[in-house]
């Protein structure tokens, strides 16, 4: 589907309740709005269980000779990575993370030897702006574009410009525009504000049950691929 913009979702809403050129309701105010009936999306999507669907975001890193520390995904949540797949030719493997109370000497250790293709990474908290990096370890020992397939969680897009996209599924952009509608006629003490509350109660049970219908059914699925005889040639 081709998502829609923010600012295109705004200008709608305001046309609809005719307040383009009105005072009482700030711009900034209608950008709250928005964000959060995105919130109520996304915690929709989470309760249903479709977060692979709409909440998984990948990102390619390429790796540069003698560089151990990599910026993570801006959309990260909470470094939460699902899995980094390397690739170089034919060598294909998840790269796994470093875990345990030895994990910092295992660095140095590997370090010492780093004449090999195969990873392990940390999460660390580094610079003056605390954000953090994604470590290889041992550090890379040649460039390889796109080495790195990152797999991990996101949030839905909130608006933050006009320009933004509206990731949300399809099927909730209505529900999106009358809770914005909403919380303008609730500030208005509009007459429209109880009919409006109604409307949205509608579309959320109906959003609600269309992204249910998207559930996976395992009886249905596909059994799971069996790789073993390409792992067996990598």
């Amino acid at each position: 589907m081709a998502y829609r913009t923010f600012g295109d979702l705004s200008l709608q809403v305001q046309q609809e309740l005719d307040i383009e050129d009105e005072e009482f309701i700030q711009p900034t105010e209608l950008i709250r709005y928005f964000n959060s009936a995105v919130t109520i999306v996304e915690s929709e999507i989470i309760k249903i269980g479709l977060r692979e669907k709409y909440l998984q975001g990948e990102a390619l890193i390429s790796t540069v000779n003698g560089q151990a520390d990599y910026p993570l995904p801006a959309d990260i949540i909470d470094n939460k990575i699902r899995k980094i797949i390397y690739r170089d030719g034919v060598t294909i493997y998840e790269i796994p993370p470093m875990r345990g109370e030895d994990q910092y000497e295992a660095e140095d250790v590997f370090n010492l030897y780093p004449g090999t293709d195969y990873f392990n990474y940390m999460i660390y908290k580094t610079g003056s702006n605390s954000s953090h990096i994604l470590r290889l370890v041992p550090k890379a020992t040649k460039a390889v574009a796109n080495a790195m397939r990152m797999i991990y969680w996101k949030d839905l897009n909130r608006y933050t410009a006009d320009g933004t996209l509206c990731d949300v599924p399809e099927i909730c952009y209505e529900f999106v525009m009358s809770y914005v509608r909403y919380r303008v006629y609730l500030k208005e003490t509009h007459v429209n504000t109880a009919s409006e509350k109604e409307d949205m109660a509608i579309l959320k049970a109906l959003m609600s049950e269309t992204l249910q219908g998207q559930v996976s059914d395992p009886n249905i699925d596909l059994i799971d691929q069996d790789l073993s005889s390409y792992q067996e040639q990598s």
